[in-house]
């Protein structure tokens, strides 16, 4: 872990960077640089794993590092989207960075710990946001490219409906800081995502969805950091212990 003030403070670093890349695309936007705009996805998921091997080094999670470089990869395909083959690829990456979250979230969940009354509150909420996400597939769907590009749609809005529903599971079951983190985590990146295709697909006019899906990106990788520097406070706390913050 470095000494460095900016890691000893790093929400404030972090805090700094989010406001920078929310500004700095919204200028972009304006000037309608729509290549640049779009790249900038990949450079802040980047810029995230940059500053998490510079502060953690070794110690970085691996299921964050895949997560961040596919889902940075997905986000630099994105610019040649028009372009079906990129699309599926875009869609594919996308898929397995969704894993790398399931790959976290599935072993820490207990299923015998839940009640029948949130079960039921829980298959209801998914069952909602399941049907609403489909729904906004099939809005799409006549201007989806490829066959291959609906079908990782699909296996995208499915893996982002269980990761909703696992982060719930889980911050129901334990309830501390890093399980609402990862819960929030989950909503600003799903939430991103719906704000994103609004967007693109031309659901909604206007440039509403566009800064709503970039602000909701940018606060879910200020989330990905966080998360990277509390889960390395509760499980090497003592070993390797971490610079406070204020």
């Amino acid at each position: 872990m470095s000494n460095n003030a900016f890691f000893k403070n790093y929400k404030v670093g972090l805090g700094i960077l989010a406001v920078f890349f929310i500004c700095l695309s919204i200028a972009i936007y304006l000037f309608q640089n729509y290549f640049l705009f779009r790249l900038l996805r990949a450079i802040i998921c980047f810029t995230a794993l940059s500053y998490l091997f510079v502060a953690h080094r070794k110690r970085i999670q691996k299921w964050i590092v895949g997560f961040l470089f596919f889902y940075g990869a997905s986000s630099i395909t994105t610019v040649w989207y028009e372009n079906g083959t990129m699309a599926s690829i875009s869609m594919i990456l996308n898929f397995i960075a969704f894993l790398f979250l399931l790959w976290y979230i599935v072993p820490k969940v207990n299923l015998q710990n839940l009640s029948k009354t949130f079960t039921i509150l829980f298959i209801l909420i998914v069952l909602v946001n399941g049907y609403l996400f489909f729904k906004l597939i099939e809005l799409m769907k006549e201007m989806i490219l490829s066959k291959t590009q609906y079908i990782f749609m699909l296996l995208d809005a499915l893996c982002g409906i269980l990761l909703v529903f696992l982060s719930l599971l889980y911050n129901h079951s334990v309830n501390n800081a890093k399980s609402m983190s990862y819960a929030l985590l989950i909503f600003l990146l799903i939430f991103g995502e719906i704000f994103r295709s609004i967007a693109y697909y031309n659901l909604a006019y206007g440039a509403t969805f566009v800064y709503l899906g970039r602000i909701f990106f940018v606060l879910s990788m200020y989330m990905v950091v966080h998360f990277s520097f509390l889960e390395l406070k509760s499980t090497h706390s003592l070993k390797y212990p971490l610079p406070r913050t204020f």
